[in-house]
């Protein structure tokens, strides 16, 4: 039987575990503990490591305008709309 849980290393080397999870097992029983320290996430790490072009990307994605209809039902008018386009298309008349 294989039973996987967490517990919290306490001072003096006490280590506390949930003793519900040990109800199925005798008193006596020898037992095989394998302890692993799990590695904490750090979100500064984790960007440190991008490329620079990735950070770039991910900055100009935070900063996107998000998709999707506009709260201002007047942004979806025809003219309003017409006007943009106009605007990608020709960008030095504007």
């Amino acid at each position: 039987m294989e039973i996987e849980c967490v517990g919290k290393l306490y001072k003096k080397g006490r280590i506390e575990i949930d003793p519900t999870l040990f109800s199925e097992i005798k008193s006596g029983t020898e037992i095989k503990l394998t302890i692993s320290v799990p590695q904490r996430k750090s979100k500064k790490k984790a960007v440190k490591e991008l490329s620079p072009a990735a950070r770039r990307f991910l900055k100009r994605m935070e900063n996107a305008k998000p998709l999707g209809l506009p709260d201002d039902p007047h942004e979806l008018s025809h003219s309003i709309l017409a006007e943009e386009r106009m605007e990608e298309k020709f960008p030095w008349l504007g």
